[in-house]
C-alpha cells in the first residue's frame, strides 16, 4: 500500500509509531554505541534509560542491586545513561575527599533533595555550591561542637525520662516507633524550641507523616513535589520563636541569628528550612541507628553484658563528655553505622570537565559517580581479616575504611553525642 493511499486518519498512528521507532534506535545508538560509557560494565537496561533506576529506588532494593552488580561486574559499574558506581575506598577517598573541590554534588540530584519545593530553594544538606556549605557549616560550628551537645543535655534528659516512663508502664513497645519519637521529639526543640510531643500522644505529628511521603521522593527527578504543608509548619514555628520576648537558649536556630533577628543572607524561610533539615537528618538516621544498636546488643549478649560494664562506669555530672571518651561505646556505635547504614542511598557526584583518572580507570567528563554503600562497608579485604595484617598495614586500612564509613554518615552521627547520652541513662 502506498502511502499517498492512507487517509490522515491512518498517517497519524503510522507517524506516531515511526517516531518512537526513531527515538528507540537513537536511545540505543547513542546510549549503547557512541557513549563513553559503553565499556563500562552493567545491565544493558540501565545503560538505556534512566527508569531503571526510578524503578529500584521506588522498590527499595537500590543499593541490594547495586551492590550485586559491584560483585558480578567488579569496582565499576555503570548504572545508568551517564552514571557510574564504584567500590573502591580509595576511589571515594579521591572522589569525596581529596576531590571535594573538584567532583562537585550533582545538582540534579542535590536540587530534588528538598521535597516539596523544588531545587530553588538550597541548604546545608543540598547545596551543590562546595563554597556555600563551607560558609553554612563555619555558621553552625559552634552549635554542632561537642561543648553545645553538652550544654543541650539540661534539654534532652527530661524528653528522654519521659521515654523511660512508658517504658516502665508499658513493659511491652514498638521500640523503632518509640525511638523516632524520642527523637522527633528531642530534635524538634533543639531545632524549633518546641518538642512534637509524640512521646505524649503516642503517635506521629501530621508534620512528620506529611515529611515521610515527601521523603519518599528523594532523588527522583521525575517525581511531582506538592507537600508544602511541612515547610508552613517549619516556618510557622520559626516565626513563633523569633516573635519570643526571651527566646530559650541552646537551639540550633541562634546560629542564624543576630540580636534575636535573621542575621545577613538569611530570612526567617531559609531558617525555617534549615530546620527542617535538621529534623529529617538527626530524627530519622538516628533512630534507626539506635534501633539497630538495640537488636544487635539483644543478639550479642557478651558484647551488651561488656558495655553495661563499662557504662557503670559514667560518673552522674558531665555525663556527655565522659561518654565521648568511651572507646568500647564508641566502638559498638560506629560498627552499627557500618552493618546497619541508616541512609544507604548514594550521594553522587560529577566527574570534572576535564575527565579524572582515580586507581587506572579513566573517568569520562560530566560523569555522574556514586560509591557503593554495601561493598565500601562489607569488603572483607578492608574488615573481614583486619586484626590478621600486619600492624604496618592497618592504620592505613583502617583510615580508608573508617573515613569512608563515617565520613558519609556525617548526618546521622550529627546526633551522636545525643545517642551516648540516651545510652548513659539507660
Amino acid at each position: 500500500m502506498h502511502l499517498s493511499g492512507l487517509s490522515q486518519k491512518q498517517l497519524v498512528p503510522l507517524a506516531v509509531f515511526s517516531l518512537g521507532l526513531l527515538y528507540i534506535v537513537w536511545t540505543v545508538t547513542k546510549n549503547l554505541i557512541f557513549s563513553p560509557l559503553r565499556h563500562f560494565p552493567g545491565p544493558k537496561i540501565a545503560a538505556l534509560t534512566r527508569w531503571w533506576d526510578v524503578y529500584h529506588t521506588v522498590k527499595c532494593d537500590k543499593f541490594k542491586v547495586v551492590h550485586e552488580l559491584h560483585t558480578k561486574y567488579g569496582p565499576v559499574v555503570r548504572v545508568g545513561p551517564n552514571h557510574l558506581s564504584f567500590s573502591s575506598p580509595d576511589t571515594f577517598r579521591q572522589v569525596y575527599v581529596k576531590g571535594g573541590a573538584t567532583f562537585l554534588k550533582d545538582h540534579e540530584f542535590y536540587g530534588s533533595i528538598q521535597p516539596g519545593i523544588g531545587p530553588k530553594y538550597a541548604g546545608l544538606f543540598n547545596f551543590s555550591n562546595h563554597q556555600q556549605a563551607l560558609d553554612e557549616r563555619k555558621t553552625l560550628q559552634a552549635k554542632l561542637s561537642p561543648s553545645a551537645l553538652r550544654q543541650y543535655e539540661r534539654r534532652f534528659v527530661p524528653i528522654l525520662d519521659s521515654l523511660v516512663a512508658i517504658m516502665k508502664e508499658k513493659r511491652e513497645l514498638d521500640l523503632f516507633a518509640y525511638f523516632k519519637f524520642l527523637m522527633l521529639d528531642a530534635i524538634g526543640d533543639l531545632a524549633f524550641n518546641q518538642s512534637f510531643h509524640q512521646l505524649e500522644a503516642g503517635e506521629e505529628h501530621q508534620y512528620v507523616i506529611d515529611f515521610n511521603n515527601a521523603f519518599m521522593l528523594i532523588g527522583l527527578v521525575y517525581a511531582s513535589y506538592g507537600l508544602q504543608r511541612v515547610f508552613k509548619y517549619a516556618q510557622t514555628r520559626v516565626d513563633a520563636f523569633l516573635n519570643e520576648e526571651k527566646p530559650s537558649p541552646g537551639t540550633l536556630l541562634e546560629a542564624y541569628l543576630e540580636n534575636g533577628k535573621p542575621k545577613p543572607p538569611y530570612s526567617a524561610w531559609y531558617i525555617a528550612l534549615s530546620g527542617h533539615g535538621f529534623i529529617v537528618a538527626g530524627s530519622e538516621s538516628t533512630s534507626i541507628t539506635l534501633t539497630y544498636l538495640f537488636w544487635l546488643l539483644i543478639k550479642h549478649p557478651d558484647i551488651q553484658r561488656r558495655l553495661r560494664v563499662e557504662l557503670q562506669t559514667v560518673p552522674q555530672e558531665d555525663k556527655g563528655a565522659y561518654l565521648a571518651s568511651l572507646p568500647f561505646l564508641d566502638a559498638v556505635i560506629k560498627e552499627t553505622l557500618r552493618i546497619y547504614p541508616p541512609a544507604p542511598s548514594a550521594m553522587p557526584r560529577v566527574v570534572p570537565s576535564g575527565g579524572a583518572e582515580v586507581e587506572g580507570v579513566h573517568y569520562p567528563p560530566n560523569v555522574r559517580c556514586q560509591r557503593s554503600y554495601p561493598n565500601l562497608f562489607y569488603d572483607s579485604s578492608d574488615y573481614g581479616i583486619l586484626e590478621r595484617r600486619p600492624s604496618s598495614q592497618r592504620s592505613h586500612i583502617r583510615s580508608i575504611a573508617i573515613l569512608a564509613c563515617f565520613r558519609i554518615q556525617k548526618s546521622s552521627i550529627l546526633t551522636a553525642g545525643l545517642m551516648r547520652l540516651q545510652n548513659a541513662a539507660n
